[in-house]
């Protein structure tokens, strides 16, 4: 039977994507050759790039670490390349537990649960939470993505307070007041703009209206703290849930699920992002363990990476950059215009640095930036060239430099 292209289900898919790459948003996936916390061999145009990386979320470049390569070919002689199963089935290993004791001892919880992304952290924990119609998740607006994918796929509903606004956030827990279970979502520092949340002023609204207080830590964790253990810990504010990962800071990848022993059963229980998918591989948890060692005993790489960033930022500002505040390694060049964040890019690239331009979805229109996050294993000459680059690039454009 003779069918119309218009019939073609494929169509629609065709279209869509012909608009994407109209509006100049089309993403393709990079090649890259060696992943690293400061270099990399990046494949385009038929080229081969080596550029310093100022994409990575290794904030203490344990990925380069031997110690955790060690670790993660121990784990893979002893357990295979794989976990073969979903942990409630037969993929889990002593390693895994291993590591959520360590994890919860690390962090002063009573016990962790580990799941094979950060991802799925905030998806298994939300959905356990919330698994009632009448329950309430209520999310800060910039909350990473999977945090709102979690809350959608939950049971419950789900309402929004303005960025790290207190007054708002009462609103809608007096909004939520009829509700089964409040849970009030935040992260400690924000991927974007390297911002903290009032965690103290958060975890006292939440008092006030009895609802949970679940904090992302994920770029929090090895960064800021006592030892790397999170603004929580540096503020002593209890959040009732901790979740993070061991893909940034640890170098290595994998999800945790940090809290009570109630909340961590609750979550094997009915956290489907947990109970149906595949445990992590041995040779990442094996990674991720020996990492949280190495930076119990190098407990000082979270304060030199701040001093580290603080002397960046100040160098940045003295350039004219426009940089929110904030003390994190996220350090976010705001340029506002898209076309302009992705002409940044192009001439940094060309001047051996890759820092991506970040544009709409992942922020708002006439948010655009170069988001550039230092690491442990950056070098001193990598700054100054960073610097250099980014100097002369103002100069070209006949932007004269800000007095510092």
């Amino acid at each position: 039977m003779w069918r119309s292209a218009v019939d073609d289900p494929l169509d629609s898919i065709r279209f869509e994507l012909a608009g994407i790459t109209a509006e100049g948003r089309l993403r393709t996936r990079p090649l890259i050759d060696s992943p690293d916390g400061r270099l990399i061999s990046l494949r385009a145009d038929g080229k081969r790039l080596k550029l310093v990386n100022w994409a990575s979320n290794d904030y203490l470049g344990m990925a380069g670490e031997l110690v955790v390569a060690n670790g993660a070919r121990r784990a893979l002689r002893t357990w295979g390349a794989g976990s073969g199963a979903a942990r409630l089935l037969a993929g889990g290993l002593a390693l895994h537990r291993r590591l959520e004791l360590h994890l919860a001892r690390f962090l002063g919880a009573e016990d962790s649960l580990l799941t094979t992304t950060g991802f799925q952290a905030n998806l298994a924990a939300l959905g356990a939470l919330a698994g009632d119609p009448e329950d309430v998740l209520i999310l800060d607006r910039l909350c990473h993505a999977s945090t709102y994918d979690g809350a959608r796929l939950a049971a419950g509903t789900l309402l929004r307070f303005a960025h790290n606004d207190v007054a708002d956030l009462e609103r809608n827990l007096e909004r939520a007041s009829s509700g089964r279970r409040r849970i009030v979502c935040v992260e400690s520092i924000y991927s974007m703009d390297g911002d903290e949340a009032p965690l103290a002023a958060i975890r006292a609204a939440c008092d006030r209206h009895g609802a949970l207080l679940l904090v992302d830590e994920a770029h929090a964790l090895g960064v800021v703290g006592p030892g790397g253990r999170g603004l929580c810990a540096e503020t002593s504010v209890r959040a009732d849930v901790r979740v993070g990962t061991c893909s940034k800071a640890l170098g290595s990848q994998g999800g945790f699920i940090a809290a009570s022993s109630a909340v961590v059963e609750l979550c094997v229980n009915r956290g489907r992002a947990f109970i149906f998918s595949t445990a992590p591989v041995p040779a990442a948890t094996g990674a991720s363990l020996a990492a949280l060692e190495l930076l119990e005993r190098q407990s000082d790489r979270p304060a030199k990476l701040l001093a580290t960033a603080a002397g960046l930022r100040l160098a940045l500002a003295a350039q004219g950059w426009t940089i929110p505040a904030g003390r994190s390694p996220i350090i976010p060049l705001l340029v506002g215009d898209e076309a302009a964040a992705l002409d940044l890019a192009e001439k940094l690239r060309a001047l051996g640095h890759h820092a991506p331009a970040i544009r709409p979805p992942t922020v708002a229109a006439g948010a655009c930036r170069l988001r550039l996050t230092l690491t442990h294993a950056h070098r001193p000459v990598d700054l100054r060239r960073l610097l250099a680059a980014l100097a002369s690039v103002r100069l070209a454009e006949g932007t004269p430099q800000a007095q510092g």
